[in-house]
């Protein structure tokens, strides 16, 4: 090994030499021969870490069944599910993908969605819809065929799109 140099890799095993490690001193303030603690000590003190964790957990259980207790006619939580309107401007937006797969997931979405909006008692809006299906379904057709004659069917579509007793702008 050169002179001043401290560690080196041995090129053929690929072992790490380096010089011993320095022997450390104890700290001037621990006497010689310092051990752990008694046992009695610390069993002690294990046994008041214990007490005192089981009593916060016996607090937080307690507050938490307090807490949510509540009364029984408190009004149930709002439904996490959209309204009709909101469901179908949520499956329009899939139009924007012209393949017929995509096309038949829409058309019967919305086939559900036309059926919700009457449900709520829109028969206008549900019946734009159904119209609106009807086009996708002649556009999805076209497409399918590939025949190159599908600008009536897209213009069909789009009339349908435009319709007024469609809820989404």
């Amino acid at each position: 090994m050169p002179h001043g140099t401290a560690t080196w890799t041995c090129p053929n095993c690929g072992f790490q030499h380096a010089p011993p490690a320095p022997e450390r001193p104890a700290p001037s303030h621990l006497a010689p021969g310092a051990s752990a603690p008694p046992a009695g000590q610390s069993s002690g003190r294990r046994l008041r870490l214990g007490t005192i964790a089981v009593a916060g957990i016996a607090a937080v259980v307690i507050g938490a069944l307090l807490l949510t207790r509540g009364d029984s006619e408190a009004p149930p939580p709002a439904s996490p599910t959209p309204d009709a309107v909101q469901a179908l401007c949520l499956h329009l937006r899939d139009l924007q993908t012209a393949r017929v797969d995509a096309l038949t997931r829409v058309a019967q979405a919305i086939g559900a969605d036309a059926d919700n909006l009457e449900a709520t008692g829109d028969a206008q809006a549900a019946a734009g819809v159904r119209h609106l299906r009807r086009a996708i379904i002649g556009y999805r057709d076209a497409l399918e065929t590939q025949n190159g004659d599908d600008a009536a069917a897209a213009a069909a579509l789009a009339d349908a799109l435009a319709d007024p007793r469609i809820p989404c702008g």
